[in-house]
């Protein structure tokens, strides 16, 4: 795998999945007023007595806003130096009798035991994670052919502010995005692995003769009451030292001050709604990692459950005989509880450059990125879905 991969075609994706570009959403490769506004082009440009004095523009607005992507507490430690970040575990340490009451001598006298026959040692596993991707925004401005669209320095200065605040905002959409596909990916790391939840299916397997579709599930207070309960009891079983909880099987735990609770906004306000009298919604605001998310990859084109619940991510770590192409899908995702440590950004690298062209008399700018994230099986995750 190289540690830095061209990602711009992934990049591009993931914002038109969030931007609702897409039709449906896209698997995607993680390896690596009331005017309704009109172009200047399509209005008659003139007045209408002479036809030859230009109409005036009394106001220009720069519909420009500064945007904060969602970090969703996995931008927290990037590097930009190394290449690799190494992780230790430590396991298989076993109970022994205690040799203070050894008596095991003859007729139950007391045995004294070497201090050098101590011969256990605690198992030290090391993992190294690495690799990044890479992508750029280009663009390039003019100087002396826009000024005749203005009629002062300062209002040409406050266009041109509105040129770099849209690529700062494109930027942070992107990060944000790459940040999703992070998550996402530990999702699918964690549905492969076995460590998911239907819901919907274990409600239906218990109450036979009250069985709801997905739909119907959302509006049934019965229904968030149990979803509300499993989650809350895995947040606090997960407070405790298991294997539980971890594709690999780990012993660890996860403390509240370490849990990412991570919830889709529609099943959230289902919830809120439908469970007014609930201490449950209280409760998970009350964490230190509670976020709602609108969706998980795509907000499709209505912010349908069926698109904000859903993702798609292939990477290579998920191929198998059963699986050759590694892809793991999964829609009506509602929750997702995992420790910091199971998915976080390792890499993240920014840089601008700029240059002027004397020929041209234009400036080219420049955004550049690396990113890269890890997710480790070794850390508690858990995923909750609905599916009928």
């Amino acid at each position: 795998m190289a540690l830095v991969t061209q990602i711009p075609n992934i990049v591009n994706d993931a914002v038109a999945d969030a931007l609702g570009k897409n039709a449906a959403i896209t698997n995607l490769e993680t390896t690596d007023f009331v005017s309704m506004g009109k172009a200047i082009a399509e209005f008659d440009a003139y007045e209408g007595f002479f036809k030859s004095l230009a109409n005036r523009i009394v106001r220009t607005v720069y519909f420009v806003r500064t945007y904060n992507g969602a970090d969703r507490k996995i931008l927290r430690d990037e590097h930009e130096y190394g290449a690799f970040i190494q992780k230790v575990y430590y396991s298989n340490v076993q109970a022994s009798d205690n040799p203070t009451y050894d008596y095991s001598g003859t007729d139950g006298a007391f045995n004294q035991q070497s201090p050098y026959d101590v011969e256990q040692t605690v198992t030290v596993e090391a993992m190294v994670y690495g690799g990044k991707g890479t992508w750029t925004l280009e663009i390039m401005r003019p100087i002396a052919q826009i000024i005749t669209a203005f009629t002062s320095e300062s209002a040409m200065l406050a266009f041109i502010d509105g040129m770099y605040t849209y690529v700062n905002n494109q930027f942070k959409l992107e990060e944000e995005r790459l940040v999703a596909l992070a998550a996402n990916t530990a999702m699918a790391s964690s549905l492969n692995g076995g460590k998911a939840r239907n819901l919907l299916a274990e409600y239906n397997t218990q109450h036979p003769n009250d069985v709801l579709t997905v739909a119907q599930a959302l509006e049934s207070a019965d229904f968030l009451k149990y979803a509300s309960k499993e989650i809350s009891r895995t947040i606090e079983n997960m407070g405790k030292m298991s294997t539980v909880f971890n594709v690999d099987g780990y012993e660890t735990f996860t403390d509240k001050d370490n849990m990412v609770v991570e919830m889709n906004t529609e099943f959230a306000k289902a919830s809120d709604m439908y469970l007014q009298a609930d201490t449950f919604h209280n409760e998970l605001v009350a964490l230190p990692g509670f976020t709602s998310v609108p969706f998980w990859q795509t907000s499709g084109k209505t912010f349908a459950f069926a698109d904000t619940s859903a993702i798609a991510v292939t990477h290579d770590d998920f191929i198998t005989e059963q699986n050759p192409t590694g892809a793991v899908a999964q829609t009506g995702i509602i929750c997702f509880l995992h420790d910091t440590e199971n998915v976080a950004a390792y890499f993240g690298r920014r840089r601008t450059w700029e240059m002027y062209n004397p020929r041209a008399e234009v400036i080219n700018h420049g955004e550049k990125a690396e990113k890269g994230f890890a997710v480790d099986n070794h850390a508690n995750a858990m995923v909750f879905y609905i599916a009928a």
